[in-house]
């Protein structure tokens, strides 16, 4: 080639570079002039105008970018603020095609059986523990450890957007989302559930039940169970013959109550030479005669008991406690009349796990109680007492309630709140208990830990070491007694203890909730305390709340409930205060599981934080300020936990009543809702599937296509009538609210 031609190429390559540097500043000028276009285009839930912050809590009102967003003075927090923020819902529309680790196989995702499951075989597992674990037959008449039918499988990543978000700020772009959102409040991950893997519902529950609707994914490579014919199946029976296999595991005698003479409470880490005995623990599940069993709860009841009783060799066992709401009816005299409203309520399968009651054998057991308390509503742990008092060879009992619901595996899931809640030190740990863990605000939780303490460390010199809860905390005037957990002797006040003491112990209570101070709120429920003496406080005994009754309790705080109901004068809360406060009278340990609460919409971290833990930003009630000089963490006078400012949970995924956990579980399972999910959709982009979460208050779950018509319309006849009665419930205490309220009136703000 000639000098002459190569200079002819060069010149022809340099302009080609050129040409191309021309072309890509084109199409960055256009792309970001259209952005442009769109922000000054989008509708209002996509965008955030440029209105002061100092408005925030107006109707109409928007937010800053998350630095510059602060605490305006004149915040109003009946108002719905989150109505204004960027709605997420697209960002929850994931398939098992674009999971984060299927990137380079969008068609051909592979399910993998999930088994967590300990290495029950392995030396380390055999030498913490005493007995040799046997693997149970399931309800196909297979060892679980060799039927593959009766696994569940998921998928390894979790789901990436279809539906990109652009989340937008005044004057600038935050950014263009597509990965699945992030929990505003708690974090599954910090307290150890895994989050990289996707349940869709063949997966999930196609081994409890082949009434699922749309196809099994063929991708999966496994074939579909077996059917089952389950009116044959007695889970009674396949769990008693577990743990009769499994009998040397475990600690099968009764446990003492507290007090008596033989009760020891016994250091977790002591372990014999031939290991320690497995705790058991008993999962409740509460219904009524009436309640309508729709196939999705079937598979629910179903894999609850194969996942955590059978599937353990024994370290659960399952009960159905069934309220009989005819008190007339004589079933604890007549046998006869016992089995048939037994057959009459109950599906075949679970008659012989089965405990009947009534309202009427509390005025036996209970005669102390006032009589308006002896109801579900008010006294919702007089039968989870009475299970502890009839079955009491359990360590824990698992008050669980028919309308939660979890995408993981329910043993993962317990074994996991346990392990954790049981590593929490004490100190702290009340102060830890009232306030929402908010990841992107707090950081770590071990920094969330530390930030909280700082609060009480830095409290005035004279008070430093005793505004921390340390021990137990009765009410004015009573005594100690034999039941309290008292402080470590080298521990008398929290600055001698440098967090040791409660590390390695069982924890007494576990809520998925805070507890909070329900007395300095507009909890609705917080004068509901009967039998304690008129010379308390205005403010009534000491007392913490939970919403969700959704909790792990110790059979020695049940006991402990049991003697304070019995025993003169026969001391009582309503349901959501009474075992949280017990626990902090008597110095026993309870922890509050922060997990992964979701919300349909882009909360910023600061407002999350504001809002939700409210108390620690408001000015100090009057009336508390010798209690509660540094606030009240998620309660406080205008908490979230107040009537008219419960709307905020109303996007969540864990709440009351809240429509966003029925919105994504329906989509799991099938349906159609706003046009994610359902055949169409799961045509064209997969199967709907989610990470491990927990889901709350699922009602209303009648299937058409697998359900008659008959029982979807009495499942939707029983969600509404369950809404009304929890509806009458309230305004029932309104007279008890009022009653309290006349002797102390909580000093607003000023």
């Amino acid at each position: 080639m000639s000098a002459y031609e190569s200079l002819q190429w060069r010149d022809r390559l340099r302009s080609w570079t050129y040409t191309k540097k021309r072309i890509l500043t084109i199409v960055t000028v256009f792309t970001l002039f259209s952005f442009v276009l769109l922000a000054r285009n989008a509708p209002e839930k996509l965008r955030f105008s440029n209105t002061e912050v100092e408005d925030l809590g107006r109707p109409g009102a928007k937010f800053a970018t998350e630095d510059e967003w602060q605490p305006p003075p004149n915040w109003d927090p009946v108002y719905p603020v989150w109505t204004n923020f960027t709605r997420l819902e697209d960002e929850f529309a994931g398939s098992i095609r674009n999971l984060t680790t299927t990137s380079n196989n969008f068609k051909n995702p592979k399910a993998q059986q999930y088994v967590p499951y300990p290495h029950y075989e392995s030396d380390g597992y055999r030498r913490r523990f005493q007995g040799s674990y046997v693997p149970c037959i399931g309800p196909r008449g297979k060892r679980l450890n060799e039927s593959v039918e009766d696994m569940i499988f998921g998928y390894n990543g979790i789901p990436i957007s279809l539906h990109a978000t652009l989340i937008w700020f005044p004057d600038k772009l935050a950014h263009l989302s597509l990965d699945f959102p992030d929990a505003p409040l708690g974090s599954s991950k910090a307290i150890g559930l895994d989050q990289s893997v996707c349940f869709e519902r063949h997966g999930r529950y196609g081994a409890y039940g082949s009434s699922i609707s749309g196809h099994r994914p063929a991708s999966e490579g496994i074939s579909p169970p077996s059917d089952v014919n389950w009116e044959q199946v007695d889970w009674a029976s396949l769990q008693s013959k577990c743990i009769e296999e499994n009998a040397d595991r475990f600690n099968m005698l009764p446990r003492p109550m507290p007090g008596d003479v033989n009760y020891e409470k016994v250091a977790p880490d002591s372990y014999r030479q031939d290991g320690i005995a497995k705790p058991r623990s008993a999962a409740v599940f509460r219904a009524y005669d009436g309640f309508k069993y729709t196939s999705d709860m079937l598979r629910v009841m179903r894999s609850v008991i194969t996942e955590l009783s059978l599937g353990s060799g024994g370290e659960y066992e399952v009960f159905l406690l069934v309220e009989v709401k005819d008190v007339t009816l004589p079933i604890f005299d007549n046998r006869t009349v016992y089995d048939q409203v037994l057959r009459d309520s109950v599906p075949r399968e679970f008659w012989n796990m089965t405990v009947l009651w009534n309202t009427a054998l509390w005025g036996q057991w209970y005669p102390k109680l006032p009589e308006s308390t002896r109801n579900v509503h008010t006294s919702q742990w007089l039968p989870v007492q009475y299970i502890a008092q009839k079955y009491p060879n359990f360590d824990h009992y698992w008050n669980w309630e028919m309308d939660v619901r979890y995408t993981g595996h329910y043993y993962e899931l317990l074994e996991t709140l346990d392990t954790w809640t049981k590593a929490q030190p004490r100190k702290g740990l009340w102060e830890r208990n009232a306030r929402f863990y908010v990841p992107k605000f707090h950081g770590d939780y071990s920094e969330f830990a530390d930030f909280i303490q700082a609060r009480y460390q830095d409290g005035p010199p004279e008070r430093r070491n005793d505004l921390s809860i340390w021990g137990p905390s009765p009410p004015v005037g009573q005594p100690l007694t034999p039941l309290d957990d008292l402080p470590p002797l080298e521990g008398p006040t929290p600055a001698h203890d440098n967090f040791t003491w409660g590390v390695g112990e069982e924890a007494d209570l576990v809520t998925l909730l805070p507890m909070f101070n329900s007395d300095t709120t507009h909890y609705v429920l917080r004068g509901g305390y009967f039998n304690y003496p008129t010379n308390l406080l205005p403010a009534g005994p000491p007392r913490r709340a939970t919403i969700i009754t959704f909790y792990r309790i110790s059979h020695r705080l049940l006991s402990t409930m049991h003697l304070e109901n019995t025993h003169a004068p026969g001391h009582h809360m309503s349901s959501e205060q009474w075992p949280q406060s017990v626990a902090l009278h008597h110095g026993f340990k309870a922890v509050y599981a922060p997990h992964s609460v979701y919300m349909d919409r882009y909360w910023p971290a600061k407002a999350a934080n504001f809002i939700f833990n409210n108390g620690d930003a408001q000015r100090v009630i009057k009336a508390f300020k010798d209690m509660a000089p540094l606030g009240e963490g998620s309660g406080g006078w205008e908490s979230v936990f107040g009537g008219d400012r419960e709307h905020n949970f109303e996007i969540s995924t864990w709440y009351y009543r809240t429509s966003f956990a029925t919105r994504l579980y329906k989509r799991l399972l099938g349906y159609d809702v706003d046009s994610i999910g359902g055949e169409n959709w799961e045509n064209e982009h997969g199967t709907f599937c989610l990470p491990p979460m927990m889901l709350h208050q699922i009602k209303d779950m009648g299937d058409p296509s697998t359900d008659t018509a008959q029982l979807v319309a009495e499942a939707e006849a029983q969600a509404d009538e369950e809404a009304f009665q929890e509806e009458k419930a309230k305004s029932e205490n309104v007279a008890l609210l009022a009653a309290h309220d006349a002797v102390y009136t909580p000093i607003q703000p000023q």
